[in-house]
């Protein structure tokens, strides 16, 4: 697979046990330290205050 479109179409069609898969080993693929995708996972949950109904406006932007 050369392309992301590719990849992509490989990607939707794992099952969800593959796909979880591929997500734990994702960062090695990609040579990003574990510590790069902790600090993202941490940071996730502070965005949660703007999944509200009044700002779904704002989704798409």
């Amino acid at each position: 697979m050369s392309t992301v479109r590719e990849i992509t179409a490989a990607i939707e069609k794992l099952d969800e046990k593959e796909q979880l898969q591929l997500l734990r080993d994702l960062p090695g693929h990609l040579k990003l330290s574990a510590d790069d995708v902790a600090w993202t996972a941490l940071a996730e949950p502070a965005f949660a205050f703007w999944d509200n109904p009044e700002d779904a406006i704002y989704d798409q932007l």
